[in-house]
């Protein structure tokens, strides 16, 4: 059932809805009448909503100030100031009306917030933006008193100002990055200076804030977007890298088979690869067998081994080439370093033995 309107707010809801400043304040109706004031001043100036105070040991108070903001071509918005106590605010799916959707743009000034939209959760302190999708459930908590300016975007507008493909909905824009700076400063002066503006001016100065305000968006999502990617990158290399260590004695490991594992296209892996260590994946398999045929090369306890079971244990098909690319990496060939260094390894190991049997028994 629709709440009834007060004479107060009959007068603030035409005022605005012809660009005139409209203040609603508990100050104006009795100590025993304020919360259910509240209440109706928030649910009709704001989004139906259920306010709920977090105050007991006093009368509530809260004062809202509103401004209706014309733009060429486009639906009007909202500038809406709050000064209140500590409250709840609950949007439940019975109070939702589908025909307004409209985005509440949330500049916290004083105090903070906790948000909830969705899967998201997020604490608003002073200097940040957070977005709220009046379409939707949500819920504000203002655990103590608190200022907060909100722009009330309609769907429409907030859709040409936000960017493409991502929702919102329960985020915020951090309040120490340099753009959300700015285009928080723009919109407090055009909420403080609307009422002294020309109104042949007043779209222009809007669309100005407003373009600030997209580009703080757009520059946050691409930031946010650059951390999921360098996370989403460095997944898929661990992957890839786990899948070459597991498979380097396969003669047949191939960029391909690597990227399938992973689930991304060769072309893609090969451009990760460069990215990340200036190799290609190739050339990273090859510089793996070729560590580990130098390990055991070195070993003396794999003296005796053949250099073609070494070379064909780690995945080289061909003596040849296993040679080859040995030389061209260490400057020498698999037989040259192994008499350096297993073969210098066992005779040092020889002569500590006979050293050992010159020693005269007691």
């Amino acid at each position: 059932m629709p709440m009834p309107r007060s004479p107060t707010m009959r007068t603030v809801e035409s005022e605005a809805a012809a660009g005139l400043v409209g203040v609603l304040s508990t100050g104006s109706v009795a100590e025993a009448d304020r919360l259910d004031f509240w209440r109706e001043v928030v649910c009709r100036t704001i989004a139906g909503v259920e306010a709920t105070a977090l105050v007991h040991d006093r009368p509530y108070s809260g004062v809202i100030r509103t401004q209706s903001i014309p733009l060429a071509h486009l639906p009007n918005f909202d500038l809406i100031h709050v000064e209140a106590d500590a409250q709840l605010v609950r949007r439940t799916r019975k109070l939702i009306d589908r025909s307004e959707g409209a985005w509440l743009l949330m500049i916290q000034e004083e105090g903070f917030c906790e948000v909830g939209q969705g899967d998201r959760r997020t604490r608003l302190s002073p200097g940040d933006i957070g977005f709220l999708d009046t379409s939707r459930p949500y819920d504000v908590t203002f655990p103590r008193s608190f200022t907060q300016s909100i722009l009330k975007m309609p769907a429409l507008l907030f859709r040409d100002v936000a960017p493409r493909g991502i929702d919102l909905a329960g985020a915020a824009l951090p309040g120490g990055q340099a753009l959300t700076a700015i285009a928080r400063q723009n919109l407090l002066l055009l909420e403080r200076s609307a009422d002294v503006i020309e109104p042949i001016f007043l779209p222009a100065a809007a669309n100005c804030a407003i373009g600030h305000l997209s580009l703080a968006m757009r520059a946050t999502v691409r930031g946010e977007a650059r951390k999921i990617a360098r996370h989403v990158i460095s997944d898929y290399l661990d992957r890839a890298n786990a899948f070459i260590s597991d498979n380097l004695h396969d003669t047949k490991l191939s960029v391909e088979r690597v990227a399938r594992s992973v689930g991304i296209s060769a072309g893609y892996l090969q451009q990760l690869y460069r990215a990340a260590t200036n190799l290609t994946v190739a050339q990273s398999i090859l510089d793996r067998r070729l560590a580990n045929c130098r390990k055991e090369l070195a070993d003396p306890s794999l003296a005796d081994e053949s250099l073609t079971n070494i070379a064909f244990r780690w995945g080289f098909s061909e003596s040849s080439s296993f040679s080859r690319a040995f030389r061209r990496t260490f400057g020498v060939n698999p037989r040259q370093y192994r008499q350096r260094s297993g073969g210098a390894a066992k005779s040092r190991c020889l002569q500590l033995g006979s050293e050992d049997r010159r020693i005269p028994s007691e």
